[in-house]
């Protein structure tokens, strides 16, 4: 079985349907094989919960208030942070400052799962496996792949 970790603004943007063309095939591809394991990191949800109290995530409280109905929609697993994460967070030889992405970084180590995320800063902390798509920085464009994975509900 094959474990990902979602980033954030990837579980954003594949709970909301007209945020998915974002993500790239090759992610989405990978995403939706019957032998994928997403996990959805407890990191991401606090992290929606305080952009949206500070301002800077307006649809963060729609997100939040549907969370019971999207977990499972979703076909994932909460992630749940613990010691090891925490320790491990604070210890990456990173100069990344983003306590949210450190997490992340340090329970794909630990959970050996690769981590669906555009940021390439990631690709700096030794033992993280990033997916997205031929270019980070590139989203793919609305694909039939998408709409077929989405029809058999898969996604």
């Amino acid at each position: 079985m094959t474990k990902f970790i979602l980033d954030t603004h990837t579980l954003l943007w594949l709970a909301d349907e007209s945020g998915r063309p974002r993500i790239p095939a090759p992610a989405v591809e990978a995403m939706s094989d019957a032998r994928a394991d997403l996990l959805i990191s407890a990191v991401s949800l606090w992290e929606i919960s305080l952009k949206h109290w500070l301002g800077k995530l307006p649809e963060g409280e729609l997100f939040l208030t549907r969370w019971s109905f999207l977990a499972p929609y979703l076909k994932s697993t909460i992630l749940p942070l613990n010691d090891k994460h925490a320790i491990l967070a604070g210890r990456l030889n990173w100069p990344h400052k983003d306590p949210f992405d450190r997490m992340l970084a340090a329970q794909a180590i630990l959970e050996d799962a690769t981590l669906v995320s555009r940021d390439a800063a990631f690709d700096a902390v030794a033992g993280v496996r990033r997916l997205w798509g031929a270019s980070p920085a590139e989203p793919a464009p609305p694909s039939a792949v998408i709409s077929r994975k989405l029809d058999r509900g898969i996604l």
